[in-house]
C-alpha cells in the first residue's frame, strides 16, 4: 500500500523538487539571461528563463556625396561597346538614375552608377543628370554624352542648285563646297541647309580645303585659286603655273597642293603666295593629306607614292599594289588610301612603309575621310559606301541615292557628301550622316 502511494507521487512530480517553477524552453531545456551590449539591450534574473525588455537602434548610412565623372562631356561611337566609365563616389548607394534616360543601347549600373553598353543611334551632345541614392539622401552629377555617327544611316540633302559639285571641306564650323565649270559654290553652318555663294570666276573647280582660318579652293586646268576667311566671301590668287592641279590639303602652317600629269606641286603659308615645288616623280598625283607632321601624296598610276615634312621636299615610296589610288587621309595615327575600281586600300603609320588591305566589296571607290573615331570611303558609282574603326576592318554602308558621289568632309559630328563626277552631269543632291 505504502509503495502505490508513493508510485503516484512520483508521476504527479516528475522533477525535482528543488526545480519546480522552471519553465521549459521549446527544446526540452531552460534560456539562460544576462546582460547584452551594443545597440541591442537585455536584463535578466541571473539563471531561468530569459525576460525579453531590451529596446535596440540601427543607425542608418550616411547620404552619398562627390558622385563625379572625370571624363565628361563623353563622346561614343554609334554601334561600337564603350568603355566601362565608373564614376567616383562617397558612402554607400542602394540606387541610380538618369534624367532623361541615357542614349538608346547604354544601361545605368543601378549600384555603383557605372555607364556601360553599345550606343544604337546617333545623337548631338545632351545633359544627363545621375542621382545617386540610399535611406538617407541622394548626390547627383550632371553629365554630357554625344554619339557619333558612324556612317551606317544617311539622309540625302538638296543643294542650292544642279552642279558639278567636286570638293566639301569642314572648318570654323561651316562646310564648304565647289564646282566645276562654273563660279558656284556653297555653304553650310549643318550640313542639310546650303545656301549658294559666288567663286571670283568659272573655273573647273577641283578641291577645296581649311586651314589656319582660311578656305582656299584650286583649280584644274589653269593657274587661278581662290580663298576666303568665312566660306563666303571670295578673292582669287594665283598658282604658280597652269596645271592639271587635283587636290589641296593644310599641316603644319602650310598649304600644299598637287597636280596630276606632272612632278609639280606647290606651297603657301599664308594661302595668298605660291611657290612651285617639285614631287618625287611625273605621275598623276590625285591626293594629298597631312598627318603625324608628314604629308602624303598618292598616284593613281601604278604603286607611286610620296611623303614630305615640309611640303617642299619630297621622297618617292611604294604602295603595295599597282592600283588606281584615288584618295588618301589621315585618322587615328594611321594613313589610309583606298583605290578606283577595286577593293583595294592600304595602310601606313609613318606614310613611308604601307600595308595592302581590302575593302567590304569591291566600287569605284572615290573619296575618304577620317571623323572622330570612324574612317568612311565612298564610291562614285552607285549607293555604296564603307566605314571602318582600325582602317583595317571594313563595313559596307548604303548611301541614300544612286548619283555620281565625290567628296566626304567631316565636322560637327557630321559627315556630309556632295556628287560631281562627270562634267557633264550635274546635280543638286548631297547626303549627311546622320
Amino acid at each position: 500500500m505504502l509503495s502505490q502511494n508513493n508510485e503516484k507521487k512520483k508521476s504527479l512530480f516528475p522533477f525535482p523538487l528543488g526545480l519546480i517553477g522552471l519553465r521549459q524552453t521549446s527544446e526540452g531545456g531552460s534560456t539562460p539571461t544576462g546582460t547584452a551590449t551594443g545597440n541591442i539591450s537585455g536584463t535578466g534574473t541571473g539563471s531561468g528563463v530569459a525576460t525579453d525588455t531590451g529596446t535596440g537602434t540601427v543607425t542608418p548610412p550616411g547620404a552619398p556625396s562627390g558622385l563625379n565623372y572625370t571624363n565628361s562631356p563623353f563622346a561614343f561611337l554609334q554601334g561600337s561597346a564603350i568603355t566601362t566609365v565608373t564614376p567616383t563616389i562617397n558612402g554607400a548607394l542602394t540606387s541610380c538614375s538618369s534624367i532623361p534616360a541615357l542614349p538608346t543601347g547604354l544601361t545605368l549600373n543601378s549600384t555603383t552608377c557605372a555607364i556601360s553598353g553599345t550606343p544604337t543611334t546617333w545623337q548631338a551632345s545632351s545633359s544627363y543628370t545621375i542621382t545617386a541614392t540610399n535611406s538617407s539622401g541622394n548626390t547627383s552629377a550632371n553629365i554630357n554624352i554625344q554619339v557619333i555617327s558612324n556612317g551606317s544611316s544617311w539622309t540625302a540633302r538638296t543643294m542650292p542648285s544642279s552642279q558639278v559639285w567636286t570638293s566639301v571641306t569642314f572648318g570654323n564650323g561651316l562646310y564648304v563646297t565647289v564646282s566645276r565649270n562654273s563660279n558656284v559654290a556653297a555653304s553650310s553652318l549643318d550640313g542639310i541647309n546650303w545656301t549658294a555663294r559666288t567663286l571670283p570666276s568659272s573655273q573647273g573647280w577641283i578641291s577645296v580645303t581649311y586651314g589656319n582660318g582660311l578656305y582656299v579652293a584650286i583649280a584644274q586646268g589653269s593657274s587661278v585659286a581662290a580663298s576666303s576667311l568665312d566660306g563666303i566671301t571670295w578673292t582669287s590668287i594665283t598658282l604658280p603655273s597652269s596645271q592639271q592641279w587635283s587636290c589641296v590639303t593644310f599641316g603644319n602652317g602650310i598649304f600644299v597642293a598637287v597636280s596630276t600629269g606632272s612632278n609639280v606641286a606647290a606651297s603657301t603659308t599664308d594661302g595668298m603666295t605660291w611657290t612651285s615645288r617639285t614631287l618625287s616623280s611625273s605621275t598623276n598625283w590625285n591626293s594629298v593629306t597631312f598627318g603625324n607632321g608628314v604629308f602624303v601624296a598618292v598616284s593613281q598610276v601604278g604603286n607611286v607614292a610620296a611623303s614630305s615634312l615640309d611640303g617642299i621636299t619630297w621622297t618617292a615610296r611604294t604602295l603595295p599594289s599597282s592600283q588606281q589610288w584615288q584618295s588618301v587621309t589621315y585618322g587615328n595615327g594611321l594613313f589610309v588610301t583606298i583605290a578606283l575600281g577595286s577593293n583595294f586600300a592600304a595602310t601606313s603609320l609613318d606614310g613611308i612603309t604601307w600595308t595592302s588591305r581590302s575593302l567590304a566589296n569591291f566600287g569605284s571607290w572615290y573619296s575618304i575621310i577620317h571623323g572622330n573615331g570612324v574612317f568612311i570611303a565612298i564610291s562614285t558609282q552607285g549607293t555604296l559606301g564603307n566605314s571602318s574603326i582600325d582602317g583595317i576592318n571594313w563595313i559596307e554602308r548604303t548611301l541614300p541615292s544612286n548619283t555620281l558621289w565625290s567628296s566626304i568632309a567631316y565636322g560637327n559630328g557630321i559627315f556630309v557628301v556632295v556628287a560631281g563626277t562627270n562634267p557633264m552631269m550635274p546635280t543638286n543632291i548631297s547626303a549627311s550622316s546622320p
